[in-house]
């Protein structure tokens, strides 16, 4: 086209001859060629909705997507009237949907598709309805079933976590103290308290037991390395002599060394264990169920056995602490005894197990009154003071005996203001009895529990 045929049009007719010379390109497929006519068109009288249209059919033919909304746009924006709904443009409305689903921008085409639909009726709010199905369908096949809803339940959900991840990103550098002033919090404790959830001792006792029988059943001799590795890791009973503070890089590379060690021979097995169960081992072992379960009751009764020797053999410890006075030793022994030995034992193995808890508690207790004296001359007081000398407790002054007052007798006469030296020694000795007395029943009620 030359520059003097378009001076030559009138300009209230140029954009109708560029629009239709951009129709006749896309006819023929020249989609780049009928894009700058529809911009000259639109240049020429931007008022024109259908330049804006034609031209973002062009575009979007032409993959020119973003290109191809934003002039979809741009004809809305001509045709909007906020005054009257009814006056958005159809065709724009519908290329709309259409760039937006095909951007992959899915919540953009549900919200453009929904806004768009209370303007239009008939067969153009069928097509528009088409186009919010079809979002849809793609969120239905994308979600399923369950996760939409879900998903729609927890929205409000959905920003705490987003807040939440946001927070767990920005990595605060200062100090706990700093942070906390900047929020206006209380400051009680600067460090913050990690909580570490110990398992039962029982439940350990458990699983070493577990790993020992698997690791005698299919590793044989080698059953003893392992052991070996395991009292070298973190928690073992030679931790100590593998994580020196002296040599911290050496102690890392031997820890590492160590795991790896000893994760391959578990991995190998439980990979062992897998192809050949223990309950087949058992069972090919024993054969018949009845022979499997008379060997099972066999180690059972064995392990009752072994249980009752070593709680008799602890109990003749316990008396021996307590015939050498040597209630510390024994208390200590008691603890560990309770702890380590009492509580990872079942009810299988160890039925009496709360009649020897109540007399290893009684035993302490009768060695805690070994160590209680009683005065030799006890017996040689008088009995209304017996029991001062027995809880050490300062005897009163003499008193004499109770006179009672005979007129005329002056011998009698006592001074009613004079002080009563028996009520004032009673009393003190009473409230240090009292005092005393609380003590030595708080102290043996802590250590003898019933």
């Amino acid at each position: 086209m030359s520059s003097k045929l378009e001076l030559s049009w009138p300009e209230e007719c140029q954009h109708v001859i560029f629009r239709e010379l951009g129709t006749h390109y896309i006819r023929q497929g020249q989609y780049t060629v009928a894009t700058s006519n529809f911009a000259k068109a639109s240049k020429a009288n931007p008022g024109a909705v259908e330049c804006h249209y034609r031209r973002s059919v062009a575009q979007f033919r032409n993959s020119e997507l973003k290109d191809a909304l934003a002039s979809a746009r741009a004809g809305l924006a001509v045709e909007r009237d906020e005054l009257d709904l009814r006056g958005r443009d159809f065709d724009c409305s519908l290329q709309e949907c259409k760039t937006a689903f095909e951007l992959d921008q899915l919540e953009e085409h549900v919200k453009v598709a929904s806004n768009s639909s209370p303007a239009f009726g008939g067969h153009r709010l069928k097509d528009i309805q088409a186009e919010i199905r079809l979002a849809h369908r793609n969120y239905e096949n994308a979600l399923g079933d369950r996760a939409g809803p879900c998903l729609y339940q927890q929205r409000n959900r959905l920003k705490k976590i987003a807040v939440e991840r946001e927070a767990a990103a920005h990595v605060e550098t200062r100090p706990s103290w700093k942070i906390k002033r900047d929020r206006k919090e209380c400051d009680a404790v600067s460090v913050a308290e990690v909580v570490i959830k110990q398992p039962h001792i029982r439940e350990k006792k458990r699983k070493q037991k577990n790993l020992k029988v698997l690791g005698q059943a299919y590793l044989n001799r080698g059953w003893k390395d392992l052991e070996f590795i395991s009292s070298l890791r973190k928690g073992g009973a030679w931790e100590h002599t593998v994580n020196l503070s002296q040599a911290q890089e050496s102690s890392k590379k031997l820890s590492e060394t160590i795991e790896k060690c000893y994760e391959r021979v578990d991995s190998a097995l439980i990979s062992m264990q897998s192809r050949t169960p223990y309950s087949t081992y058992r069972n090919n072992r024993f054969g018949t169920a009845e022979d499997a379960q008379l060997s099972v009751m066999d180690t059972v009764f064995k392990a009752r056995y072994q249980t009752y020797r070593d709680v008799l053999n602890q109990l003749d410890h316990m008396h021996e602490l307590r015939a050498q006075g040597n209630l510390e030793m024994l208390r200590i022994y008691v603890g560990d005894v309770l702890w380590d030995y009492y509580q990872i034992k079942t009810e299988r193995v160890f039925p009496d197990r709360y009649k020897y808890v109540n007399e290893v508690c009684n035993l302490v207790g009768l060695a805690i009154t070994d160590g209680l004296q009683i005065s030799p001359v006890l017996m040689d007081e008088p009995l209304k003071e017996r029991l001062a000398v027995l809880f050490d407790l300062p005897i009163g002054k003499d008193e004499e005996e109770v006179v009672v007052p005979i007129f005329g007798d002056k011998s009698t006469y006592r001074d009613p203001a004079a002080p009563d030296y028996g009520y004032i020694a009673y009393n003190q000795g009473a409230k240090l009895y009292k005092k005393k007395g609380n003590i030595r029943r708080g102290f043996v009620a802590q250590e003898c529990p019933p």
